[in-house]
């Protein structure tokens, strides 16, 4: 999986931290999406998560600290497994993930395409992003 992409509103609040001193409260967990199209980074309806109804998907809860997410340099990637429901139906094309602050709705963190789309059927084992297979990393020219 290529490394995430920043969302506007993260990138926002970061400026706002920096520039204004606005304090935030920090997440105590970070909820994974599937997409089956890009989302903006705006977070804008434009993006297609998989859909909850009666397909055994959920967004997948993973903590906030450095149990969970490993740094190497300016890298952070999941220490461990992240492992969605086995689908009930047809969940579609996964093109990437999304990281959000609330497990529905919520804003939109990071978005992640996947290196090579993955179609997800009924009966098909669970979807998982393997261990570090999530990077976070900061843009470099």
């Amino acid at each position: 999986m290529p490394s995430a992409t920043t969302s506007d509103f993260q990138h926002h609040r970061f400026m706002e931290r920096v520039f204004h001193a606005v304090d935030w409260t920090m997440y105590s967990d970070i909820f994974i999406a599937l997409y089956l199209v890009k989302p903006n980074l705006d977070d804008s309806a434009s993006g297609t998560e998989v859909s909850t109804n009666l397909t055994n998907y959920a967004r997948q809860a993973v903590t906030v600290g450095s149990s969970f997410w490993d740094v190497n340099d300016l890298e952070y990637s999941n220490h461990n497994e992240i492992t969605f429901g086995q689908p009930s139906a047809t969940w579609g094309t996964i093109v990437g993930a999304g990281l959000f602050n609330q497990a529905t709705a919520g804003d939109l963190i990071y978005y992640a395409p996947l290196t090579t789309s993955k179609s997800v059927s009924a009966g098909d084992g669970a979807p998982k992003i393997l261990a570090n297979q999530l990077r976070i990393t900061r843009a470099t020219c």
